[in-house]
């Protein structure tokens, strides 16, 4: 089907799809009118009701819009759901960008673990399609039970305080933003539903020998069953994350700046909070790799305690050794 208008909605999808537009403005404090947008779109139920969302918005907000799809090569299914992703493009009148990558193939190569290596080659594609496009942000269409799943998951792995509260609504330093975060996904499929528009089912969603797999599957319905209102107290620990994440951020910008390649030995001095956050801007500002909370104290106290010369590996290949000057940071080579 053509996409409807805004005007043609029901009063309850028209306010629906408002709500998007002021998340977007209030929650994440981000301006869209104007600008060219990249959309995830893997045709499954969350990116084709993102495509559809903002189709309805792009008139009102003057927006250009981008689709593009990977294919991982790990499903006979992809390159079919890539041609539905294209036709459906089409119809929109949304340019559209596709490309296939054999992530098997890649992980192998660089000794790397299946879905690091597929969420890595898909920024990497997202990331070329935006700058091909001179598009101002990468839309995905992360919602408000993967935001439940992502913080779970980071539970479990140890992550520290304000990330804990999960993925950030945008990422100015990526170019990512996540205008779902605050739906849940059964708005989501009622949305098309109403409409009539269908999607695709990807059968590796229920792949347990994924840790995510396994939080939607078994844990997340768990925590559900003890609090229906499980999903309504994570987005209020997002919203308390994300302030607290704002203010930090500032203050270790003003510190250090965006990227130090070294923590300068008289910051030692500073409350062991301000020690561990600098810590922990200074490795995120080096690319991908989420820093472990356990790893940080460990580093903090080895500069507290001048360690000259011992090193702490992050995530990431990241490197932080301790030197009369200061903490250095490093990329180390595979």
């Amino acid at each position: 089907m053509t996409c409807p208008c805004l005007h043609d909605l029901s009063p309850q999808w028209a306010h629906f799809c408002l709500g998007i537009e002021h998340f977007i403005e209030r929650e994440l404090d981000t301006r869209i009118h104007g600008k060219t947008l990249v959309l995830a779109y893997s045709t499954g139920l969350d990116s084709t009701a993102l495509v559809y969302l903002l189709s309805i918005l792009a008139p009102r907000l003057n927006l250009r819009l981008v689709g593009a799809t990977l294919d991982h090569k790990l499903r006979p299914e992809a390159a079919r759901e890539q041609t539905i992703a294209q036709t459906t493009c089409a119809r929109l009148g949304i340019p559209f960008e596709g490309q296939a990558r054999d992530v098997r193939a890649i992980a192998r190569q660089k000794s790397q673990g299946l879905e690091e290596t597929a969420r890595s080659e898909r920024y990497q594609f997202l990331e070329a399609v935006r700058i091909r496009h001179n598009a101002h942000f990468i839309l995905t269409a992360h919602q408000a039970d993967d935001l439940a799943e992502d913080l779970l998951m980071r539970l479990i792995r140890g992550t520290g305080w304000p990330a804990l509260g999960g993925m950030p609504g945008v990422d100015h330093h990526r170019h990512l933003l996540r205008p779902l975060l605050g739906t849940p996904k059964k708005r989501l499929l009622a949305f098309l539903k109403h409409l009539g528009i269908g999607w695709e089912e990807d059968p590796s969603n229920t792949d347990t020998s994924f840790l995510r797999n396994r939080i939607r599957t078994t844990i997340l319905p768990l925590f559900l069953q003890e609090n229906p209102g499980f999903l309504n107290n994570v987005q209020q620990l997002w919203q308390g994350a994300q302030t607290d994440r704002r203010f930090w951020d500032r203050r270790m910008k003003n510190l250090v700046g965006d990227t130090p390649t070294t923590i300068p030995a008289d910051l030692a001095d500073l409350d062991k909070a301000e020690r561990c956050r600098l810590i922990k801007h200074a490795l995120e500002g080096m690319g991908p790799g989420q820093p472990l909370a356990a790893s940080i104290f460990k580093l903090d106290d080895l500069w507290q305690h001048k360690a000259t010369g011992k090193t702490v590996q992050f995530p990431g290949n990241k490197t932080a050794t301790i030197t009369r000057q200061g903490i250095v940071l490093e990329m180390k080579e595979r």
